[in-house]
């Protein structure tokens, strides 16, 4: 019975202190906001097929919006490494110089630019998984030393032959006259300066830019120093943005600082010509022009690294390790058989579940369609043959699965495979339990260990793990039954390599199969108040529809669009849109651009 859904969640989760991040889902007799009629795949009234019960209306709670609110604003944010090495490169491809030369400088700053320290990824407080680097805001040695580096050898590349410094500055820099060096500097900085600083520059900046040129201001050395200083200034090395410096509240953002976050958050670097034009003669501060860039920049194939960045961070990819460290043991080859990975397949599985976001982003399909679409997108024919069909070739409308077992995003071999003989049911558990459905969960009690369960030589993986983590009065029973294990026990028809099985086979010491028992994928999931019991993973998919994705989606786009964590009682409006949007099946696409649109992403928030 469904009826008593929160009182059998407290007898569940007794011994689990564990909460879902921004109010838990519960039963509702109505709602307010998008898909609120419970129809189609927005609120979410549906119970899942196959449970065999019928109950209540099912919705989630909504985001609480309070117009009045003002989130506290963002210290001034340094470019993450990306976006640092992309700005570096676009600033050569755009100095002027020939092609063969940008490639020659490009080459000469490689070394340069590589100890520019990775960001790490930063989640919600107190937890050990997930998160973003975007949100890496540490500034270390390793910044500072590499961005003065690479300065000072951009400057002394770009100005090293007498055709560089013509095709940067102007033939001003190089003719025999005098006269007109100092004219020719002040306009050099005027117009890299709008690059670097990614806005007009001021006659201050012009000022303290040619103070270092002395009485020989267009020599080599000196427009080296010219630009290295300019590579080092804040205003190139962090997200410089201005509004109204007297506002007490938030503040409109100019249009240059407008274009920088447009540009940064979609294809993180530096805006294009076509921007900064938009910028300059004021079209990007109205509300058609300012949609018309949204939607090019969206459009622009450059996107596409920003989308693989917060799908491959959100869903946890990183954590899928390599396939293949085991190869040469007794158990793993008998396991793998045919199918011995490569040092690549981990890459390849989780490019294929990138694909997918990208496919769902470009052909407006719905954020439900993330779980539940069959479309097959491997590539290689390794990661193809687990899949049991030939691999894509990457033209025309992607095949379907072909194996009936595969439901949707749980199934694909990126949520399945573990890197040895055995699955890992608890570790899928909590992948999606708390990276797709953002709930938090209590850290293990002291002396449990995130590895995986040792093979059984006469137990299934399920049954071994029922063993040590569901037994009676056990300090791990609460968390596991209510929360981990059920959403790890659904996709135990899959093996460590994410091939379809409906048996596992249990092997001996030298590889040798000892004992072949069925699997059990019968489970309480536990997902949108659902406690009865489902069968396979595309039952999971459909309860995951019911709020609790589309809910952490929201989250987490937006903890990517603004490197910050939410507030839910101060940014509560965008989340509600956010949210209310992927409810009510809108194209994800919209959803994406609609952060873009919102007034909060073209403002500058003052305490």
């Amino acid at each position: 019975m469904r009826t008593s859904v929160l009182a059998l969640l407290a007898v569940v989760v007794s011994a689990c202190s564990g909460a879902i991040m921004g109010g838990m889902v519960e039963p509702m007799t109505s709602a307010t906001g998008g898909g609120s009629s419970g129809t189609g795949t927005g609120g979410g009234s549906t119970p899942a097929t196959g449970g065999g019960s019928s109950g209540p209306t099912w919705q989630v709670e909504r985001f609480a919006c309070d117009a009045q609110a003002t989130p506290d604003e963002l210290p001034l944010r340094r470019l993450t490494q990306r976006q640092y090495l992309n700005v570096v490169n676009d600033l050569i491809a755009r100095s002027g110089l020939g092609a063969t030369d940008r490639t020659a400088v490009t080459t000469a700053l490689r070394d340069e630019l590589a100890p520019f320290p990775a960001d790490r990824l930063v989640g919600v407080p107190g937890e050990k998984h997930g998160g973003f680097t975007r949100l890496d805001q540490a500034l270390q040695q390793g910044h500072v030393d590499t961005s003065y580096t690479v300065a000072t050898e951009a400057g002394r590349e770009l100005t090293s032959t007498t055709a560089r410094r013509t095709a940067l500055v102007g033939a001003c820099a190089t003719d025999t006259s005098t006269a007109n060096d100092a004219q020719c500097l002040r306009d050099f900085i005027t117009r890299f300066g709008r690059l670097v600083h990614r806005r007009p520059v001021t006659p201050e900046d012009v000022t303290f830019y040619t103070s270092v040129a002395g009485t020989t201001p267009v020599d080599a050395a000196v427009l080296a120093d010219v630009i290295g200083l300019m590579l080092t200034s804040p205003q190139f090395l962090y997200h410089f943005e201005e509004g109204d410096p007297m506002a007490a509240g938030p503040s409109p953002l100019d249009a240059f600082a407008l274009a920088s976050r447009l540009s940064f958050h979609f294809w993180q670097t530096m805006p294009d010509d076509a921007l900064l034009a938009a910028a300059q003669d004021g079209s990007l501060l109205t509300e058609a022009g300012y949609a018309a860039q949204v939607e090019r920049l969206f459009a622009d194939a450059r996107t596409n690294q920003a989308l693989d960045d917060f799908f491959s961070q959100w869903w946890r990819n990183d954590e899928l390790p390599p396939l293949n460290t085991r190869i040469g043991t007794p158990i793993f080859d008998a396991f793998a058989g045919a199918n011995v990975p490569s040092a690549t397949l981990h890459d390849e599985m989780n490019a294929e579940v990138l694909e997918l976001a990208r496919h769902v982003a470009r052909t407006n399909a719905s954020v439900d369609e993330l779980l539940t679409s069959r479309r097959f997108f491997a590539r290689s024919p390794a990661l193809a043959a687990l899949y049991g069909q030939p691999a894509w070739d990457g033209t025309g409308t992607p095949p379907e699965f072909v194996q009936p077992e595969r439901h949707g995003l749980l199934t694909r071999a990126a949520f399945l495979a573990s890197g040895s003989a055995n699955t890992r049911p608890v570790m899928k558990g909590f992948r999606v339990r708390n990276g797709l459905l953002c709930t938090s969960i209590p850290p293990p009690p002291p002396g449990a260990m995130a590895t995986p369960i040792p093979l059984s030589p006469d137990l299934t993986t399920r049954e071994t793990v029922e063993q040590i983590t569901e037994q009676p009065m056990s300090s791990c029973r609460g968390c596991h039954i209510g929360l981990l294990n059920p959403l790890g026990f659904v996709t135990e028809n899959f093996d460590a390599l994410g091939r379809v099985r409906t048996s596992q086979r249990l092997f001996s010491d030298d590889g040798m199969v000892r004992l072949e028992k069925p699997i059990s994928t019968r489970t309480a999931p536990n997902v949108a108040g659902f406690f009865e019991p489902v069968d396979h993973a595309g039952q999971v998919h459909e309860l995951m529809r019911q709020g609790e994705f589309q809910t952490c989606f929201a989250r987490q786009y937006f903890r990517f669009t603004f490197q910050r964590m939410e507030d839910d009682a101060k940014d509560g409006c965008l989340l509600r849109s956010l949210q209310d949007d992927a409810l009510a099946g809108k194209p994800m696409a919209e959803v994406l651009k609609a952060v873009a649109l919102a007034p909060s992403f073209k403002r500058r928030d003052v305490r």
